[in-house]
């Protein structure tokens, strides 16, 4: 099951505790698995009125077993990793320039990985109705706070759910890709064995 949020959709009283049951373990910075062409990349005009946010999306996932669950961080970086090779742009930074401007810098710094476990069962998530509150499933990105070029432009959160099963929460730039192609990323992943090595199956 996929959750598409704008975060000001719906509430859902469900949800109303997950950003306590949610604790996050560890981040990870993953880089592409090969070098990849260092430039800078011209942005489109279309691109640079885009609002400098990140789209986000959580997919739920049920094991075909608990015990596949113990590496999947692993398996999960290793596939970003070999992911970032082909969708090199997404582990850039953007750099402001003048008049309001950005630019992409496509440098290597990586995405950012992190790691969370929840208390709850996916099953307590309900009808899965989009709500602020199941944010606490995606990466924290503080836009307000960190200087443009510090903020990764793809953000992944693998929670591990105390039924076994996982959500993977994504964070893409909307001024690198728009809605529909900005998730591609993840079928590419898929194909690439962020799910199949996890070998889980889809809500």
């Amino acid at each position: 099951r996929s959750i598409l949020f704008s975060f000001l959709q719906f509430s859902h009283p469900l949800f109303s505790f997950l950003l306590t049951m949610v604790n996050l373990i560890a981040s990870h910075i993953v880089k592409p698995a090969k070098p990849i062409p260092t430039k800078v990349m011209f942005l489109s005009e279309c691109d640079q009125r885009v609002a400098v946010t990140h789209a986000t999306v959580v997919h739920f996932y049920k094991p075909e077993s608990p015990e596949l669950l113990n590496d999947a961080t692993e398996v999960l970086k290793d596939s970003l990793s070999e992911a970032l090779v082909a969708f090199y742009p997404l582990a850039g930074r953007l750099y402001p320039k003048d008049g309001g401007r950005v630019e992409l810098h496509c440098n290597s710094m990586g995405a950012l990985l992190v790691e969370a476990q929840s208390e709850l069962k996916i099953q307590d998530l309900g009808d899965f109705c989009p709500a602020p509150q199941i944010r606490a499933l995606i990466p924290p990105i503080d836009n307000n706070n960190t200087p443009l070029h510090e903020v990764p432009l793809l953000l992944v959160q693998i929670t591990k759910f105390a039924c076994g099963g996982v959500s993977i929460g994504l964070a893409v730039s909307r001024v690198i890709a728009d809605g529909q192609s900005g998730f591609i990323l993840f079928p590419n992943g898929q194909r690439l064995h962020v799910v199949k090595n996890l070998m889980i199956n889809h809500f």
